[in-house]
């Protein structure tokens, strides 16, 4: 098998105010973000990065303040839109976890709008003023020096723009952006000479603060030659973190991760930074360097998350190779040979997704995500009893109790086990909350069959008349759904 190059309250609140749960909205609480962060990352290693993304940003509900939560979050976005390929946007699902109506709320679903369509700097814009007027210092740097960066790149920004970033960061104390900011308003316009004057003052107030004048004291000796290395290590810093990056910025972080990495090629960060740089950038180079890498670093340290993260490389060009076949074939749909090379190619990435999942599971065996995704590729490749097997080992995985009971509704189905195909398909639509959603008429027709067949079985009435009423159902609500016509 070959893949690419791998072997309530009384009265009225005070017009214009916001509701009272607003104040408490805003008391951060790191203990309770960090139970959201941790499920959060691992529900990213388990490659489930849609949910890994809400997890994020629930967190960061629960601690608006936290730079690492958007930090995260990026990188789980990120991860998301490279399987997705082309986004349009959050998913509904999304869009209803963070539809509240406070300033946090609306903060949130800024980012959630910015990171599903992280090259449109407009959107990043509605985030950093959102976390401006939350007085959310550090995040909202975070996110305007991204913004910065990428609008200061699109040769249709417009000096509006850059003078409402100005404000921004000069709301925020943040003097050395917000020059840049207006040097760049004051280029596209260089008429207007009361901008200029607000640029110059504001440069003058950016060097007292760098220069450590502010609290009257004195220049140190060799402080120049500091301020500038400190500008070059920040920003390589700025660089590494972007979410976007230009070619160049890519390069050089790839650069100055290779020789840490040439330094010190066991060391743990070093290895993974520089693999995570390559795939950032991720031409097919970058993509072989990158296994090779992590090959390395697991074969000398033993480090199971290596060898995973390699795994996941494997994956991805397989994934890549899939998706090439599939637009051959519908360039050309009659090809027995396509379909035929088509149909192989499945079942062979299929095996090696399993292969990939079962080594895993047997490293991580407490890992319950590691598990329903394990579970999902069996029955995807016909593995019934298998996947009976772990999805009943990860019905306790965070937020997919409905998922893993379809999954076992389907398996017991295929089987013939009619009895505990109803009772999964029974529970899941229980225990669904929104019944009006895709997965609820998945379920909704599972149940159906399963009933249908039963009432074949038994000639019974009863049952068939329940199929019939579930089958009705659905119609009313999505009368094109598979065959329900």
């Amino acid at each position: 098998m070959a893949f690419g190059f791998f072997s309530k309250k009384e009265g009225k609140e005070p017009e214009g105010a916001e509701p009272a749960a607003e104040a408490t909205a805003l008391t951060p609480s790191p203990a309770k973000a960090r139970t959201f962060f941790q499920r959060a990352s691992e529900v990213h290693e388990a490659q489930n990065y849609e949910y890994a993304m809400t997890l994020w940003l629930q967190g960061i509900r629960m601690d608006p303040t936290s730079v690492d939560g958007l930090t995260n979050f990026a990188k789980s976005a990120s991860a998301w839109l490279n399987e997705r390929g082309k986004s349009k946007g959050p998913t509904k699902e999304q869009l209803a976890t963070f539809s509240g109506k406070t300033a946090v709320d609306r903060y949130l679903r800024a980012v959630l709008e910015w990171g599903t369509r992280p090259l449109e700097w407009q959107m990043g814009l509605k985030a950093f003023e959102a976390a401006a007027k939350l007085k959310l210092t550090e995040p909202a740097v975070w996110l305007g020096s991204r913004v910065l960066g990428l609008a200061g790149e699109d040769p249709k920004a417009r000096k509006d723009s850059f003078v409402q970033l100005m404000q921004l960061f000069q709301e925020l104390g943040a003097h050395d952006k917000a020059v840049v900011a207006g040097d760049i308003a004051c280029r596209l316009d260089p008429s207007d000479g009361r901008l200029a004057a607000e640029v110059k003052n504001l440069a003058a107030q950016a060097t007292i603060t760098r220069s450590g004048f502010s609290d009257g004291s004195k220049v140190e000796a060799g402080s120049f030659r500091k301020n500038i290395r400190e500008a070059e290590a920040t920003r390589a810093k700025q660089e590494d973190e972007q979410i976007v990056k230009s070619e160049d910025a890519a390069a050089r972080g790839i650069d100055r991760a290779k020789v840490d990495y040439d330094a010190r090629p066991t060391d743990l960060g070093a290895i993974q930074k520089y693999a995570r740089l390559l795939m950032e950038r991720a031409t097919p180079e970058d993509e072989k360097i990158a296994y090779q890498v992590l090959v390395k670093g697991y074969e000398d340290t033993g480090n199971f998350r290596f060898k995973q993260a390699a795994g996941d490389i494997r994956i991805r060009a397989a994934r890549r190779k899939q998706r090439e076949l599939r637009e051959a074939l519908a360039a050309d749909p009659t090809s027995t040979e396509k379909q035929e090379a088509l149909q192989k190619f499945d079942r062979q990435l299929q095996q090696l997704e399993i292969k990939e999942y079962d080594e895993r599971v047997t490293n991580n065996p407490t890992d319950l995500m590691l598990r329903y995704e394990l579970a999902r590729r069996c029955l995807e490749a016909g593995e019934n009893e298998r996947a009976i097997e772990h999805y009943q080992a990860s019905r306790g995985a965070p937020g997919v109790l409905i998922q893993v009971l379809s999954g076992l509704g389907v398996a017991f189905a295929r089987l013939g086990w009619l009895d505990e195909a109803e009772s999964s398909f029974r529970e899941a639509l229980t225990a669904h909350p929104n019944q009006s959603d895709d997965l609820a008429s998945d379920l909704r027709y599972g149940l159906m069959d399963v009933l249908e067949r039963r009432a074949r079985e038994s000639s019974s009435l009863a049952i068939a008349e329940e199929a019939f009423k579930l089958a009705a159902a659905i119609a009313l609500q999505r009368i094109n759904f598979r065959d329900i016509r």
